[in-house]
C-alpha cells in the first residue's frame, strides 16, 4: 500500500524558494550621497540581494548590454530620473523596448513632485514610482517594502 504522504508534491518552505531565486538589484542614482544612503538602507533592511550601483542611465545600459550579461536576471531596477549623460526617462525608453529587459520591474525613486514626470515614467514602462523620503528610517522601510514585494513576491520569467 502506498503511503498518501509520499504521493504529495514536495513541500518547500518560502525561504527555500527565496534562496534559490536571489537576483541582484540594480540601483541607478547619480548623487553619491543618495546612492550610499540607498545601499545602506537596503543593508539595514536585511535585503539579501546583491546591489549593483551605477551613476547614470548610460552606465546602467552599458552594464546590462555588456557581452556575457545576457543571462543576468535582475530582481528589480531602482531608478532616479534626473541624471547626467542619460536620464531615467531615456533609460526606461531604451530598456523597455529591449525584449530581454522588458519584464524587469523598474521602480522610479525620485524627488520630483511633478505629475508629468510620473505620467511619463509610467508611459515608458515604470512598474512603480516612489518619492525619495528625506528621513533615513523611512528609506529603510521603503527598502524593506521593495524587497518584500519586488524581490520576494513578484515573479518574472527566467528567460525568453
Amino acid at each position: 500500500m502506498t503511503d498518501p504522504v509520499s504521493l504529495r508534491a514536495p513541500h518547500f518552505q518560502e525561504n527555500d524558494l527565496l534562496e534559490t531565486h536571489r537576483r541582484p538589484i540594480l540601483v541607478v542614482e547619480d548623487d553619491p550621497v543618495d546612492q550610499e544612503m540607498i545601499v545602506l538602507a537596503f543593508k539595514r533592511a536585511s535585503v539579501k540581494n546583491k546591489l549593483i550601483t551605477k551613476s547614470n542611465g548610460q552606465e546602467a545600459l552599458d552594464y546590462l548590454m555588456a557581452p556575457g550579461r545576457e543571462s543576468v536576471l535582475l530582481a528589480v531596477i531602482i531608478l532616479d530620473l534626473n541624471m547626467p549623460h542619460m536620464d531615467g526617462f531615456e533609460f526606461l525608453r531604451r530598456i523597455k523596448t529591449e525584449p530581454r529587459f522588458a519584464a524587469i520591474p523598474v521602480v522610479v525613486l525620485t524627488t520630483s513632485q511633478f505629475d508629468r514626470d510620473l505620467t511619463q515614467s509610467y508611459a515608458l514602462g515604470a512598474s512603480s514610482c516612489l518619492t525619495k523620503p528625506g528621513d533615513f528610517e523611512q528609506l529603510v522601510k521603503m527598502a524593506a517594502e521593495v524587497d518584500q514585494y519586488w524581490c520576494r513576491r513578484n515573479r518574472i520569467p527566467e528567460s525568453d
